[in-house]
């Protein structure tokens, strides 16, 4: 009777059973009164042995590929079990080594069946082990006993293995060594005729049929689920365990993606993206393919529209991308929400207390964190809540940093996320996803403007903010966003699969920090809302004409509504309560108008598998983009008013890529690619501070073509069993580009000037043995525009071109069930920017170190997090840039930040 169970490598189970009973046997015999052996010697040989039932085995159906998990012995519990002396038991165990006489490889339909022969005997369960690409099976009584009197081996036998060996072991034994091409093939163990058989499925049919997560794939590069070694483009996978890792020590999505993203610049410190770029350029960000994106700059909030503990995980192609249209001239980050767990219903449960200044005392904060996953076919779900609550922070010196409204303090954040999705038969499926974010902050304390009066202040400080609101939308900075995406796919229609998609997006932003200024002689104070509304949808079709050539086409359409409203204080009260009632008079356009910008884009992408070893592919698009607004009249900053005639402007253009993947061996490829994006400026911008001279969108606003970027990369990718590594340089330029150049009055004025962008960026990733893991990203930029079009280029400033990035880490299993992490972020000096005139300062770079642990402990895992573990006293680039305007905008970074939890499923 062959049975087979589903077992670990690192169960007890893994004992021959033989030696189970040995054992057994053994503690009975010297458990037995001296007085009583001789006696009952003969008794006890010829007594039978009751073999205890194993009912910690789940036996389960042999030729299911989900319960090949490496071997598993004979259950004895469930062979009918006869009368057995210790003397047959003893001889059983004694008996001679068992010859193999031939091996036997016979192809199946998931990947290969290894048969070992035996004349006579019966060979003993074998010790199984993966490493690296190979699956390891020792068998310590049997002898190889081929006809040749050689060692068996056999190349690529199967798809996706590519050697089976068996040798014998110089201390007796035999060894099968069974390899993968890229990931280890698993193996179910088995008798058949007295025979033992290995029934392996390959690494390429257990990934596909057995976890679809197993392969990291990308959606973003071309649309559609390609393995990220075929993409002709540098591409970065954060996963969900390196999401969880890194928010032990942040939640802020900007800074996880500013230390694991190679071309990206460093952690801002802040819930800003100012100074962060990605290649030097802007990145569209999706969530789910929903853009989140918004035109206007200073109502920018991609990266806080989700949690990561909603985050399934990251996908970053680097480099423009047309693929989703306008705003992609540095790359796309498609942010994958968390999908359903499998056949159960899975709970999470995370709490967090953390301090954000070495444990001072209105330095700590807490998070918690709720999360629900199941399927009940054919219906699926996830729910996942947080709520983090956050404290003051201090800086490396012991000096409490200024709120502000990039800043979190002394507030918090909550976010609800839902998944619901069914399937409608084979083919069909319907999803809806919700996510709202919900954060604001009371800022009690502001940056202290007296700093300009004192000649050695070197820093920003705090001072009490005591104004009481009245009748204002709130107190404090607050941000909303509610995104509703629902999709629908069909998976054979006349042979191609089809993709629906509309989405709606609404965010909110309200800043409540009064500021005066004059107009036609009247005083004014204000706060500052911004508010946005998008909605959109997407249509793709991809037909496969081959197994080697396929079509994807469809297009894409959004339209976004913004402003930006003023609301007005009386400013006699404010100014006779000493600056501390604001009470609301109205609401009124003081800075941006209402306006509309819509893309629509129509676009079509192919791939060609040329051999199995070349790959290229390529695609256009077609995009147009328009822009509207009513008349409006701008006043601050304008006396007399200014009024503008408003109007619809349209431009379109035609973008192309081309790339192509080539496998120098099996381990390491080659890449190259041609790929244009488009960018448009923010048009919020341009229209409350206007060019001299404008008074008539249509007629006055050089608005005739997108910016169109081209990029040129090439890149080596290699991936062997212990080392992965990626090298990739890249060159992109416009003719023209956009640039904002601020002019004496205030107002703006718009440079199409010819720029380019330049740079080399490098991963690697070594894991030396079980325990250890090691790995480095190296990110170096530069980039020039010439505004006179002379042919000299100048540098670009610091807030486009961030100095040289490299960020290591090394990982260690100290124990089992407890691992230790220490990473470090060096950001070098940079003084290009400060020679060319486009930074006011050179930027000074800075160290530091952070570190991660996690502990096994009962259920779940204590995890420990330490932002900044030195406590260096530092300053973003963002600071530096802006600090010599006024030492109020040099705020420091955290200091030594403190992170405690426990996390448990079930």
């Amino acid at each position: 009777m062959n049975l087979f169970a589903k077992q670990r490598c690192f169960n007890w189970k893994q004992c021959s059973s033989r030696l189970l009973l040995c054992l057994s046997g053994f503690l009975f015999l010297s458990s037995t009164p001296s007085w009583a052996n001789e006696a009952s010697e003969q008794a006890i040989a010829e007594a039978p042995i009751e073999v205890p039932q194993d009912e910690g085995i789940d036996v389960e159906d042999e030729t299911d590929p989900a319960n090949a998990l490496l071997w598993t012995p004979i259950l004895l519990s469930e062979v009918e079990q006869p009368t057995t002396t210790v003397a047959d038991w003893i001889a059983q165990i004694e008996a001679s080594e068992v010859h193999i006489t031939e091996v036997r490889l016979d192809s199946t339909e998931a990947g290969l069946s290894i048969v070992l022969e035996t004349p006579e005997g019966e060979l003993s369960a074998p010790r199984t082990q993966t490493v690296g690409n190979a699956v390891i099976a020792e068998i310590p009584n049997a002898v190889l006993d081929l006809p040749e009197g050689e060692p068996f081996e056999q190349f690529d036998p199967a798809e996706g293995i590519t050697l089976v060996s068996v040798t014998d072991l110089p201390d007796g034994g035999v060894r099968v060594s069974i390899t993968g091409t890229n990931t280890p093939p698993q193996a179910q163990v088995g008798t058949e005729a007295g025979n033992l058989v290995l029934r392996v499925v390959s690494g390429v049919a257990t990934a596909n049929e057995l976890d679809e997560e197993a392969i990291q794939i990308v959606v973003t590069a071309t649309r559609t689920e390609e393995e990220i070694q075929d993409i002709p483009r540098s591409v970065t996978v954060i996963t969900r365990e390196e999401l969880e890792q890194q928010t032990n020590l942040t939640t802020n999505l900007i800074d996880i993606l500013g230390q694991t993203v190679p071309g990206l610049g460093p952690p801002t410190q802040s819930f800003s993206p100012f100074s962060q770029t990605l290649r030097g350029r802007g990145a569209q960000v999706l969530i789910d393919g929903v853009p989140v994106n918004s035109n206007q700059e200073s109502g920018q909030d991609e990266f806080r529209n989700v949690t990561p503990s909603a985050i399934e995980r990251i996908e970053v192609v680097r480099g423009p991308s047309a693929a989703y249209g306008e705003g992609a001239t540095g790359g796309v980050i498609n942010i994958i929400t968390r999908r359903p767990t499998e056949d159960e219903i899975t709970s999470t449960l995370e709490t967090r207390v953390n301090s954000v200044g070495d444990l001072a005392a209105e330095s700590f904060g807490t998070y918690l964190e709720y999360g629900l996953s199941g399927t009940v076919d054919p219906f699926d779900f996830v729910v996942n809540l947080s709520w983090e609550r956050f404290g003051f922070a201090f800086d490396g010196a012991g000096d409490q940093i200024p709120g502000s409204n990039v800043r979190l303090e002394n507030g918090r954040t909550l976010n609800a996320f839902g998944k619901f999705g069914i399937d409608i038969g084979d083919n069909q499926r319907f999803q809806l996803s919700v996510n709202r974010y919900d954060d604001e902050s009371e800022l009690e304390f502001i940056s202290d403007p007296t700093v300009d009066d004192d000649p050695d202040a070197d820093k920003a400080r705090v001072l009490e903010r005591d104004i009481e609101f009245i009748d204002l939308a709130g107190d404090g900075d607050s941000r909303r966003a509610i995104t509703v995406n629902l999709n629908y796919s069909h998976d054979n229609i006349f042979g191609s699969q089809l993709r629906l998609q509309g989405f709606y997006r609404d965010g909110f932003s309200f800043f409540a920090e009064p500021f005066e200024d004059t107009f036609e002689g009247v005083e004014v104070f204000v706060n500052t809302r911004f508010d946005t509304e998008r909605f959109g949808g997407r249509l793709e079709v991809e037909t496969p004409f081959s197994e080697t050539f396929n079509l994807l086409w469809g297009a894409d359409y959004s339209k976004e509504d913004l402003s930006q409203i003023n609301q007005l204080i009386d400013a006699d009260e404010f100014v006779n309560s000493g600056f501390r009632v604001a009470r609301f008079l109205g609401e009124e356009v003081f800075f941006t108008p209402p306006y509309t910008v819509e893309n629509l884009g129509v676009f079509a992408q192919t791939q060609w598998d040329i051999t199995p070893s070349w790959l290229l592919s390529g695609g256009v698009r077609y995009e147009n983009i328009g822009l509207s607004a009513d008349d409006y009249t701008l006043r601050l900053f304008f006396d007399p008013p200014l009024n503008v005639e408003g109007g619809n402007l349209t431009a379109d253009d035609v973008v192309f890529n081309i790339g192509t993947v080539y496998d120098l061996t099996e381990e390491l490829n080659v890449f190259a690619s041609f790929s244009q994006g488009f960018g448009v400026p923010d048009f919020g911008r341009l229209l409350r501070n206007p060019p001299d001279g404008l008074r008539s969108l249509e007629d006055d606003l050089d608005f005739t073509a997108p910016q169109k970027v081209n990029n040129y990369e090439l890149g080596f990718s290699g991936q062997w069993d212990d080392v992965q590594f990626s090298l990739a340089g890249f060159y992109n330029d416009s003719e023209l580009g956009v640039t904002l150049i601020p002019t004496a009055s205030g107002q703006v004025t718009v440079a199409r000037a010819p720029e380019r962008v330049y740079g080399i960026e490098a991963t690697v990733d070594w894991q030396p043995s079980d325990a250890w893991q090691l790995g480095s990203i190296i990110s170096w930029s530069e980039g020039e525009n010439d505004l006179d079009e002379d042919g000299d280029f100048e540098a670009f400033g610091s807030s486009r071109i961030q100095p040289i990035k490299i960020t290591f880490y090394v990982e260690n299993e100290t124990l089992p069930g407890w691992r230790n992490r220490f990473q470090s972020l060096y950001v070098g000096d940079r003084s290009r920017g400060f020679e060319s005139g486009a930074d006011a300062v050179d930027i000074d770079g800075y160290f530091v170190l952070d570190y991660i642990s996690s502990i096994d402990l009962g259920p779940g895992t204590v995890q420990i997090g330490i932002q900044n573990l030195l406590d260096e006293e530092y300053f973003p680039i963002a600071s530096q840039i802006s600090a010599p305007f006024s030492p109020i905008f040099n705020v420091a970074a955290p200091g030594r930040t403190i992170s405690i939890g426990y996390r448990v499923t079930f």
